[in-house]
């Protein structure tokens, strides 16, 4: 929670004087618009067949991380759109395209405080914290706490891949791939289970249709649409 208002914060800060004329408040959508309860339902219970699988499968993965995958999984715990940008082939350079990243920085923190509602429902140990007769090794440096469900990870990657989407078709394949890419890299680390990253996936997208329908945050959208379509070097 401190993560997201630090960011909320941040954000605020330097574009209160542009945000005011828009809109009252830092938020885009009214509270209630989206039951994301309902969308990414629940994970499956503790001890059941269902969760022991999962571990299992996380363990597998995670057991047999090559020392580069690892590399690219500890570089993917970053939630910014650079780096999920990171090794797609496009003309995006990091620090520029000002609006583009002001707007979908907006959006992330919009995902970030949706997401806190529904994690207070579920409180799901994460891999690495799950005692078993072989445990899952983290990867190196920070660990994430709190509940593993659902991934916020991969609701990023999925609201920023929905959002560049419906401005640039042309990489649509190249943006799903990295969705999956990305939130691979959560169960190389050990840091969620599959159904993390499908609950975090349906709420990412949810999120970004949710905001494309709403006229204020949709007026703007439309406006930053030269500047991202040249962020990848198209016209």
């Amino acid at each position: 929670m401190a993560a997201v208002l630090a960011l909320a914060v941040g954000l605020a800060l330097p574009t209160v004087p542009a945000l005011a004329q828009q809109r009252a408040s830092l938020l885009w959508l009214d509270a209630g618009r989206i039951d994301i309860a309902r969308v990414i339902g629940l994970p499956p219970a503790q001890n059941s067949p269902e969760q022991r699988a999962e571990f299992e499968q996380v363990l597998q993965i995670s057991s047999t991380r090559t020392p580069e995958r690892e590399k690219q999984a500890i570089a993917d715990q970053y939630q910014t759109l650079a780096r999920f940008l990171d090794g797609i082939d496009h003309a995006f350079v990091e620090n520029t395209q000002r609006e583009m990243r002001l707007l979908f920085r907006e959006a992330q923190v919009e995902l970030g405080i949706i997401l806190l509602g529904v994690r207070r429902l579920t409180n799901r140990q994460r891999p690495f914290t799950v005692w078993n007769k072989v445990r899952v090794k983290p990867c190196p440096g920070g660990r994430p706490d709190g509940s593993s469900f659902p991934s916020g990870h991969a609701a990023t990657a999925a609201l920023y891949a929905e959002l560049l989407t419906e401005v640039v078709p042309e990489f649509a394949e190249k943006f799903e791939a990295r969705v999956k890419d990305y939130g691979q890299s959560r169960l190389v680390c050990g840091f969620h289970y599959p159904t993390d990253l499908v609950a975090g996936d349906k709420a990412g997208r949810a999120v970004a249709k949710a905001l494309l329908a709403e006229r204020a945050f949709r007026a703007r959208f439309d406006e930053t649409r030269p500047e991202i379509r040249q962020a990848f070097g198209l016209k």
